[in-house]
């Protein structure tokens, strides 16, 4: 009787702790999505309100006078959308990067108004307008963007909402959000003008906050002691922000190190933990199993690749690459290789002001940039003519001061080689039966290149947590960096290139006014036209001129000489360059200089504080014997 009773006991706590199980699944799959649903489309009508008191006062400013309420308006209506901006960048990035809160420069879209400028606008423009100089003229201006951001966000919202979520979109939301924080919040990029982004990263943090306690009510009792972990570290973090009044004087290694990166894989935990399905809603470049954003797998190199001829990851191909990368037979009368220019002891660059030619004495008009990393971007070469990696190696094999050949001649050399022959039959057989073209060509190339990667750095291993050692000097510069010096507004964690967080969809290039070798006292402009001249009707704008790609600084202490024309000649002068203000700021007339000409104040120790930390993203041993 006593086992019957047992068995019927066990029984009942089984199908009550299954029930349970499925009660949970139930809220989290429907109720929590509703309740952020309801509390966000709150918020985002509280946005529309202020954006609405931002033009009525507009509207009726009629003096300088008015300056003063225009900035605590904007202020107010920049936080108010710090409460639904993780949210509404997920799903709308293109018209939040467009329209609503991207960058203050000229843009074409490949979304919106194709073919045509759209000039600066949305609240970063505002941000940066309110605190320009105090004139009727300016007004006028900012009484224009207050009128475009209220139609726009007049029309999104009816668009826009309602919204409809999924739990795990929530967490990926808010998972990015600290990545925004991180990139692009406390690094000043997205406040031009007010430089208040620690302000307005603290309100995010508190906003991210409160949408995840709406799972408080919905997880398995195993997940409490996460939901709880990731309560502490959420207080944690705006306990850190919500002490700094200088914006200077935030520590953002620790930030990284306590906050971020703990909160980037803690939120990932909970989520598995609480056996929250996997629904996406968006593609874009983060991995999301990854739990650091310095892991090797944070970003997916192979996003940016998705349209070549055959994945980048086969292992067959990048052994095949690498053999062609080092082939002089690639070039015309086999006098160069792919190593010509970029040489793994030097970070494969070749060390010098620009790169050799197929002739002797004769050199090309750029400096050689590295390729580790390369692949982790949306546009090439320095002028950004190249779509992707294969596009890329068309353009070396038929330039006339590289390889000056074409693949015609490249094929009929390969196929003379056995070798050769088997390695592209195994890779490429099963997609044509002529497997030697310039398609496979150009693939294993391309496969070779995006397989060097670099993240093994002393400064990935240190906020991996793998070492406890780093140098004093280099944390201090990554504080500069990432702060002060405003490097880290345009070289965006964690490639420290220029492409572009959260989502890493699209890359920059920067109009720098760069000077033909570093005179401060006499400086003169590089000629150089940039991406203006690169060829794609699209970038033929006058605010591209004289603009180039921001590059990698991982393993820039091997890497010298610097800038596009390879006229720099230490990173000491590179960084007095930026803390002049660029060529504008050495009082050269440059048009739509993008880099502020305004001194960064940097002191001697400044510099060589960032230097230090420069020098820790050194990794190139997996490719030097």
């Amino acid at each position: 009787m006593k086992k019957i009773s047992l068995l019927i006991l066990t029984v009942m706590v089984c199908f009550f702790m299954l029930s349970g199980r499925k009660t949970t699944l139930v809220y989290q799959a429907n109720t929590i999505p509703k309740e952020v649903e309801l509390w966000y489309t709150t918020h985002f009508y509280k946005f529309q309100d202020e954006v609405n008191t931002l033009a009525d006062l507009a509207n009726k400013s009629t003096s300088v006078n008015d300056y003063d309420a225009l900035r605590t308006q904007i202020k107010k209506t920049r936080l108010i959308y710090k409460n639904i901006e993780f949210i509404f960048d997920y799903y709308q990035t293109p018209y939040n990067g467009t329209y609503i809160n991207g960058a203050p420069l000229p843009k074409i879209s490949e979304y919106f108004e194709a073919d045509q400028v759209i000039a600066p606008c949305g609240l970063q423009a505002l941000d940066e307008a309110v605190f320009e100089v105090e004139s009727i003229e300016n007004l006028n201006h900012i009484k224009d963007l207050v009128t475009g951001l209220k139609t726009r966000v007049d029309f999104i919202t009816k668009t826009h909402l309602p919204i409809q979520l999924k739990s795990s979109q929530i967490i990926e939301c808010i998972r990015s959000g600290m990545v925004r924080i991180f990139t692009l919040g406390v690094t000043g990029y997205d406040t031009p003008g007010s430089v208040n982004g620690i302000e307005e990263s603290l309100q995010s943090m508190k906003s991210m906050e409160q949408a995840f306690m709406f799972f408080e009510h919905g997880m398995y009792a195993e997940a409490k002691p996460k939901f709880k972990q990731i309560k502490r570290l959420f207080k944690s973090g705006q306990k850190m922000l919500n002490g700094q009044t200088n914006f200077n004087d935030l520590n953002r290694l620790v930030f990284l190190k306590e906050v971020v990166n703990p909160l980037y894989s803690e939120l990932l935990e909970f989520q598995n933990e609480n056996n929250i399905k996997l629904e996406p809603y968006k593609k874009h470049a983060q991995d999301y199993q990854a739990k650091n954003i310095f892991n090797i797998n944070f970003l997916k190199s192979n996003f940016f690749s998705e349209l070549v001829y055959l994945p980048l990851d086969n292992p067959k191909t990048i052994a095949l690459g690498e053999l062609l990368f080092k082939d002089p037979q690639l070039s015309n009368k086999n006098i160069m290789s792919c190593l010509t220019c970029h040489n793994p002891e030097k970070a494969f660059t070749d060390g010098l002001p620009k790169s050799r030619s197929n002739r002797a004495g004769v050199f090309t008009s750029r400096n050689s940039p590295t390729i580790l990393n390369a692949g982790y971007s949306t546009r090439y070469f320095l002028d950004m003519r190249a779509f992707d990696l294969e596009k890329q190696v068309m353009h070396v094999v038929d330039n006339d001061l590289e390889f000056n050949t074409d693949f015609k001649t490249i094929v009929r050399k390969l196929n003379s080689n056995s070798e050769y022959v088997n390695m592209f039959k195994a890779a490429y057989g099963d997609i044509s039966k002529v497997y030697i073209n310039e398609r496979s060509v150009s693939n294993a190339l391309a496969a070779y290149v995006n397989s060097l990667k670099s993240f093994n750095s002393a400064f990935d291993q240190y906020v991996r947590n793998e070492s406890d050692e780093y140098p004093e000097d280099a944390k201090r510069g990554f504080n500069l960096f990432m702060g002060k010096a405003a490097c880290g507004s345009c070289h965006f964690a964690p490639m420290f290139n220029g492409t572009i967080p959260p989502f890493y969809l699209d890359s920059e290039s920067e109009v720098l006014g760069i000077t033909q070798g570093f005179d401060s006292i006499n400086p003169k402009l590089d000629t150089d036209l940039g991406r203006m001249n690169n060829g794609l009707s699209g970038d033929h704008q006058p605010y591209y001129k004289n603009s180039f790609k921001t590059v990698t600084i991982r393993n820039i202490a091997l890497t010298a000489p610097y800038m596009h024309n390879g006229s720099f000649e230490t990173l000491e002068e590179v960084l007095e360059f930026y803390n002049l203000g660029g060529g504008a700021g050495m009082g050269l007339e440059v048009e739509n200089q993008t880099l502020p000409d305004t001194p960064l104040d940097l002191s001697k120790q400044d510099i060589k504080d960032i230097i230090a930390f420069m020098e820790t993203l050194t990794d190139v041993s997996e490719y030097v014997n």
